[in-house]
């Protein structure tokens, strides 16, 4: 008397198994940390396709989030001056926004210091960064687009950035109750700052 050999389906399992994966990213995605530093790794690990901004100089910072009938509206610093603006679609810019991703990927070396609920007015005492990195990245068999929005504020005479704790969207009021997390920063970083600024560091 001979037995019959099951036939594994492998279609099936290889089905289930994606499922599961696709399950647990989502799970992991859902549950974990929002940390800012965590989207600007996130952020460079991908395809970078355009990087824009600008870089000003500011006396107050006021990342609160308002609402006027119905329109939100965010970065009410005070005595903005702009020192330059920086977008990749122009060939002009190229430089300029190769220096900018360079101090993203600098954050991620710098070590934390101190967090503040706000940070102190200071006549001309802070370099503002505004970068929007945009990105590609692959999703299993799909092609997702990305954008980020990132801000960043370098303390001039303190030699320190800071970001936000926490990402949210820039017109999330969740954003008002999270704290700025302080970065010592690399000397490449001061360096550049230094370099596209108007007023030196010193």
């Amino acid at each position: 008397m001979y037995s019959r050999r099951r036939r594994i389906n492998y279609g099936r399992i290889a089905l289930l198994i994606a499922v599961l994966v696709i399950i647990i990213l989502l799970v992991m995605k859902i549950f974990s940390k929002n940390r800012y530093i965590s989207k600007v790794e996130e952020a460079l690990e991908q395809e970078i396709t355009q990087i824009a901004g600008s870089i000003s100089i500011v006396s107050k910072i006021d990342a609160t989030i308002y609402e006027n009938k119905g329109i939100k509206y965010t970065n009410q610093h005070e005595d903005i001056k702009r020192l330059m603006t920086f977008d990749g679609s122009l060939s002009e810019d190229m430089d300029k926004v190769s220096d900018v991703k360079i101090l993203l990927e600098n954050l991620l070396k710098s070590e934390k210091t101190e967090a503040a609920a706000e940070l102190p007015a200071k006549d001309d005492g802070y370099y503002w960064i505004e970068a929007d990195v945009f990105t590609k990245d692959r999703v299993l068999f799909f092609k997702v687009e990305n954008e980020y929005n990132f801000d960043l504020y370098y303390d001039i005479e303190n030699k320190t950035v800071y970001v936000k704790e926490k990402y949210y969207d820039e017109f999330s009021k969740k954003y008002n109750k999270v704290k700025f997390q302080g970065y010592s920063v690399t000397d490449e970083f001061r360096n550049i700052i230094d370099r596209m600024g108007d007023t030196p560091i010193k």
